[in-house]
């Protein structure tokens, strides 16, 4: 057997939470209030952020809907407060003097602002500009991003939200990313990125996939590593020329400045929306895999994270990806020499289905979600996506409708009861689905000679109508599945008349790694034919007889003891 080379997808965690500090006995206070610098009234979701005169003991606080926040300040001493919002000035008040057991309360407007990113344009080749002598566009653009991944990140580290999650692990055809199968699971959390969490330094100092002897491990950037010093040190930013298809997105690229001597990175878009600034997305990649891996550059290893705003300013991240190489060691023909091939792209993610505020309990985000609706020239049976487990109904006009699909491209089937599930892989047209859009499509019901032939490796014009398949498993005497073991298929042939001669004929497989067998070209006549597994004293044989009407049969045997 080919050895598959494993993979560990690692989500990255918030690196570190700062609690809001409880109140003192005997406190000091800073409060206050932000407001329109046109009308003074009050503006909501400001993230608001104190800092004392050496940048220790850093605290946020996201006002509430009459724009106050408090601070129990740690000790008397001199601090700051920096307020900022999408679509509002930022605004840092500095020098901020607070005595013993006092309470400083500051007013603090805010005007509002055109989002500056409208008018940038990114001109052609251009250095890698560092993030400490970033040019006027894209600091422009990285205050913008900022804000966000601020906001997500005391989003993340204040538990704002009870999530439900839909984790899912697919494999995917390489190029088309079909899904060619998928597992879902689902689980209620106050942490949005559920994962092994890694140390940014780490990352920067050891490379973002981590080589073990179970597998690669694949890490992936949240808000807090986008906002640290060690990554902003290590990585350079520059805006992206603009894209035609989507000239409503504005796009910040981040690359590496060092040469790959550290160890696998990454390089990515920041997608920046140019009406309000906000990120829709990231998108990155990986550079420099370990060993093997390396020779098999593409783009479509590597991930991406979505950003979704929440009226009351907050941020949270409400699906994420990451695709890693399936790879198997194989040894060449001629030479002998060994080789790896891709295989396939295995993607390990999820999806925020509901996010619920810890303190309201209220709704506050459920996803636009994608559907397909469709027609088939057959009024019974059932469509189902291959690979994934759904399926749905088709009603007495050949109408059905499959919802709740995460965003992706997917194979439809059409499945018979009389054919046991043999029709489920048998895909009849590939579908794109786009979240919270409906996709409209027309199939065609393949004939069930057309799904045994298929299902066998067979021509179709070469499969007799009078042929059938039996499905079956075989364990042993404990219930235990039982691969290897020979299974047999044998029926009479016919009988030579004047030696009145029985004639047999017989197709025989071995059972496969979970006991399970297929049998074809097995007479569908309403002859009996006889299924045998094993052999000697714990053999065990069971009748099946097929039809036209029920071409495909199947049957679980038992070994003897």
């Amino acid at each position: 057997m080919t050895p598959r080379i494993p993979w560990i997808p690692v989500f990255l965690a918030a690196a570190a939470t700062v609690p809001t500090a409880g109140k003192p006995a005997r406190a000091q206070v800073l409060e206050g209030v932000v407001v329109d610098s046109a009308t003074q009234a009050p503006v909501t979701a400001v993230l608001v952020s104190l800092s004392d005169a050496y940048n220790r003991s850093p605290q946020r606080f996201l006002v509430d809907a009459d724009g106050f926040f408090r601070f129990f300040v740690p000790g008397p001493g001199r601090y700051s407060l920096r307020a900022e919002r999408l679509g509002l000035s930022t605004r840092t008040l500095a020098g901020l003097d607070v005595g013993p057991e006092e309470t400083v309360t500051v007013r603090i407007p805010l005007a509002h602002r055109p989002i500056a990113i409208e008018g940038i344009r990114a001109t052609g080749n251009r250095r890698c500009e560092l993030s400490s002598e970033l040019g006027a566009a894209t600091h422009l653009a990285w205050e913008e991003a900022r804000k966000v991944l601020n906001a997500a990140s005391f989003t993340d580290s204040e538990g704002l939200y009870t999530y439900d999650l839909e984790k899912h692990v697919r494999e995917l055809e390489p190029g088309s990313l079909r899904v060619r199968n998928e597992t879902r699971a689902h689980k209620r959390t106050t942490t949005r990125q559920p994962f092994e969490s890694r140390p940014v330094e780490l990352l920067v100092d050891g490379g973002w996939v981590l080589e073990e002897p179970a597998g690669n491990r694949y890490f992936a950037p949240d808000a807090d590593v986008l906002l640290s010093d060690d990554f902003l040190a290590t990585h350079c930013l520059q805006l992206r020329a603009a894209d035609a298809s989507r000239p409503d997105l504005l796009g910040l690229e981040f690359r590496p400045v060092r040469d790959g001597s550290g160890g696998p990175d990454i390089e990515g878009v920041l997608w920046l929306s140019r009406e309000t600034g906000g990120i829709e997305w990231l998108d990155f990649r990986y550079l420099d895999l370990p060993g093997l891996l390396d020779e098999h550059r593409s783009d479509q290893i590597g991930g991406r994270v979505d950003f979704r705003g929440l009226p009351d300013g907050s941020w949270i991240v409400s699906s994420w990806h990451i695709r890693m190489p399936l790879m198997v060691l194989e040894r060449d023909g001629v030479f002998g020499m060994r080789r790896t091939r891709l295989t396939g792209i295995a993607e390990e993610g999820g999806r925020v289905v509901q996010a619920v505020g810890t303190g309201t309990r209220r709704v506050a985000y459920t996803p636009a979600e994608g559907v397909v609706s469709g027609e088939i020239d057959r009024p019974e049976g059932r469509v189902a996506v291959v690979g994934t487990g759904v399926e749905a109904g088709v009603d007495a006009h050949g109408r059905f409708t499959i919802r709740g699909l995460p965003e992706g491209v997917y194979q439809l089937a059409y499945l018979r009861p009389a054919l046991l599930g043999l029709d489920r892989d048998h895909a009849l047209t590939d579908v794109r689905v786009t979240g919270g859009d409906t996709t409209a499509i027309r199939l065609r019901a393949p004939t069930p000679r057309e799904v045994m032939a298929r299902a066998c490796g067979a021509d179709e014009e070469t499969w007799d109508s009078g042929m059938g398949v039996i499905l079956g498993r075989v364990a042993d005497a404990d219930s235990r599945v039982a691969p290897g073991i020979p299974v047999v298929a044998q029926w009479i042939a016919g009988i030579d008349v004047p030696g009145m001669r029985v004639r047999n004929r017989s197709e025989s497989t071995e059972a496969g790694p979970a006991g399970e067998f297929q049998l074809c070209g097995v007479p569908a006549d309403y002859r009996a034919v006889t299924v045998t597994a094993g052999s000697g004293m714990s053999r065990v044989s069971e009748n099946v007889i097929l039809s036209e009407e029920e071409p495909v049969a199947a049957v679980s045997l038992e070994l003897r003891r």
